[in-house]
C-alpha cells in the first residue's frame, strides 16, 4: 500500500502544495489524492480488479502519474509501455502480460488498433475525466507483498523482459535512497526521464519525501530549461546526453537557473569534460545515479560532496555507494566473492529486488543465485565501499584471451577534442576469436589515422579498434544507453 500511504503522508504534511504538474495541470498533493482515488473506484466500477494488468500508453503527462496511483490503490499492476515501439513489440507486451486494459493518448491509441485488450481509455478524453464521478466499490487495502506492476527492461540487446515488482520494492527503495541523499521537503524535481522506464522509481522516490514533480512530455532543452526556471526547481533528473543537449541550447544564457540545486543523472558514464562544463555552467551540486530495473531502480548513489571539483575530475568517477537497506556483493567468475579493487559481477540482495520476470521463470532463475540478484554489470569495490562500474558482461571483448572493456576505449576515444560520441562493440575474427570496433560521432576534423594515433599511449595495442566508423549519431534508447544490437547489425 505503499503510493497509497506516500499520498496519505504527503496530503497530511503539504495539503496545498503542488505534486505533480506538466505543461496544462497542476494539482496539489490533496487533489491528486482525491483524484487518483475517484479513478480507482471508477476502474474498478469498470470491471478492473485486484491483480488484472492495465498497459499505460503516454507520453509523461498527469494523468500517467494519476493512472499509476489509481492501479496501485485498486490492487491492479500497471505496466507502463514505451510509445516509441511498434504496433508490433506493444502488442507483444500486451499479449505476455495478458493485459485487460490500456489507457492512453488519443493519437497513440489509434496507432493501436488491433490491441487485444477489454477496455481502450483515452487519458485525455471524456471516459477518464469522468471516472469515479458515479462512486464505485469500496477499496481494501493492498497486501505490500503484491505486485504493483510490471516495468520492462531497456532491452538494448533483445527483447525487452517485464520486470515484476511489489509494493515492498517501491517503500524499501524510497526509504533506502532517502536516507543516503538526505533531501529538504520543498524539493522540486523536473524529471526529464520517460515515466514508462525504470526509471520512473527516482520521481516517485522523491515524491515520498515531498517533492513536486515537474513533468517534461518528451526531452527538448529549451523546454526542460523553461521548466526549471517557470517552476523554480531545485533538482532536475536527466543522462549524461541530455545534459550535453542542455549545455549547448541557445537559451540557456537568458534562463533563470539559480533555484537548481542539483542535477541528478544516470543510465550512462557522465564523460568529464562534460561535467567540467556543466558544473561551471549550472554552478550547483551533482549526484549519480546507478540503478536497475531488476533490483527495484536507484540503489546505489555518488553525492554531490563526492564529486571533484571540475578541475580536479578523475578519468572516470565511481558509482558510489549501496543505500541503506540492500546490499552488494563482487563475485568473480569463479563464484567467489571479490577481494577489494578485484573485478567481478556485481550482485545485489535486499527488499527492493524484484519478484521475478512476468511470466518468465527460466530467466527469473538464472539472474537469481542464493538469494541475490545478478546485475551482468562488471565492475569493483574499492576501499570505501564504493562501487566502481567497469562494463555489462554482455559488452566484454575477449580477444586472443584478453579482456577489452569498451566502456575503457569509448573513454579513450572521448578525450579527442574532435569526438562528440562514440560506441564500442566486439565483431568476430578468425585469429583473435573477437576483436573491438569503434564507431564515432566526430566533427569532421578528424580521419581514422588521426584517432588511432591518439590512441597510441592510451590503451595498450591489443585493446585498440580494429577499425573506425564515423557515423552521424550513435544510437540510443530514450534512457541514454547505448543500443549496441543495432550496431551489431
Amino acid at each position: 500500500m505503499w503510493l497509497t500511504q506516500l499520498l496519505d503522508r504527503n496530503v497530511q504534511c503539504f495539503p496545498d502544495r503542488a505534486a505533480v504538474v506538466d505543461r496544462d495541470r497542476s494539482l496539489t498533493w490533496t487533489a491528486f489524492r482525491e483524484r487518483t482515488s475517484s479513478v480507482a473506484r471508477g476502474l474498478a466500477a469498470m470491471g478492473i480488479r485486484r491483480g488484472d494488468r492495465v498497459a499505460i500508453l503516454s507520453r509523461d503527462r498527469v494523468e500517467v502519474m494519476e493512472s499509476y496511483f489509481a492501479l496501485a490503490r485498486l490492487g491492479a499492476l500497471f505496466v507502463p509501455v514505451n510509445h516509441s515501439l511498434t504496433p508490433t513489440e506493444v502488442t507483444g507486451i500486451v499479449e505476455r502480460t495478458g493485459a485487460v486494459a490500456v489507457i492512453g493518448e488519443s493519437l497513440l491509441l489509434e496507432r493501436h488498433p488491433d490491441l487485444p485488450v477489454r477496455w481502450r481509455i483515452a487519458l485525455d478524453g471524456p471516459q477518464f475525466t469522468a471516472l469515479g464521478d458515479g462512486g464505485g466499490p469500496h477499496l481494501p487495502p493492498v497486501p505490500d507483498d503484491a505486485p504493483a506492476a510490471i516495468l520492462h527492461t531497456s532491452a538494448t540487446t533483445g527483447q525487452a523482459k517485464g520486470v515484476t515488482v511489489d509494493h515492498a520494492s517501491f517503500r524499501a527503495i524510497a526509504l533506502g535512497w532517502l536516507a543516503a541523499a538526505r533531501p529538504t521537503d520543498d524539493m522540486v524535481l523536473v524529471n526529464c526521464c520517460p515515466l514508462y522506464h525504470g526509471s520512473m522509481v527516482v520521481s516517485l522516490t522523491y515524491m515520498a519525501a515531498g517533492a513536486t514533480l515537474v513533468l517534461v512530455p518528451g526531452f527538448k532543452p529549451q523546454t526542460a530549461l523553461a521548466a526549471i526556471a517557470d517552476n523554480q526547481a531545485t533538482h532536475i533528473w536527466l543522462v549524461p546526453q541530455m545534459l550535453r543537449f542542455l549545455l549547448r541550447a541557445k537559451s540557456l544564457d537568458g534562463t533563470d537557473l539559480s533555484s537548481l540545486r542539483e542535477v541528478l543523472y544516470g543510465a550512462a558514464p557522465m564523460p568529464a569534460d562534460l561535467y567540467a562544463e556543466a558544473a561551471e555552467s549550472l554552478g550547483c551540486g551533482f549526484r549519480q545515479v546507478y540503478g536497475m530495473t531488476e533490483v527495484g531502480g536507484p540503489f546505489v548513489t555518488l553525492g554531490p560532496d563526492e564529486h571533484p571539483a571540475p578541475e580536479h575530475m578523475q578519468e572516470v568517477l565511481p558509482s558510489g555507494r549501496v543505500i541503506p537497506g540492500m546490499s552488494v556483493r563482487v563475485l568473480d567468475p569463479h563464484g567467489a566473492e571479490s577481494a577489494t579493487g578485484g573485478i567481478g559481477e556485481i550482485h545485489v540482495r535486499g527488499p527492493g529486488v524484484m519478484q521475478g520476470y512476468w511470466g518468465d521463470e527460466a530467466a527469473t532463475r538464472a539472474v537469481t543465485v542464493d538469494g541475490w540478484t545478478r546485475t551482468g554489470d562488471l565492475g569493483f569495490l574499492d576501499e570505501e565501499g564504493r562501487i566502481h562500474l567497469v562494463d555489462r558482461m554482455k559488452d566484454l571483448i575477449i580477444r586472443a584471451g584478453l579482456n577489452v572493456y569498451p566502456m575503457e576505449v569509448e573513454r579513450a576515444l572521448h578525450t579527442h577534442p574532435a569526438v562528440l560520441d562514440e560506441a564500442v562493440i566486439g565483431v568476430p575474427d578468425e585469429d583473435y576469436g573477437e576483436v573491438p570496433v569503434a564507431f564515432v560521432v566526430a566533427d569532421g576534423s578528424v580521419d581514422e589515422s588521426d584517432l588511432m594515433r591518439h590512441l597510441v599511449g592510451r590503451l595498450a595495442p591489443y585493446k585498440r579498434p580494429r577499425r573506425i566508423e564515423f557515423v552521424s549519431t550513435v544510437p540510443r534508447n530514450p534512457a541514454g544507453k547505448i543500443l549496441k544490437k543495432l550496431l551489431r547489425t
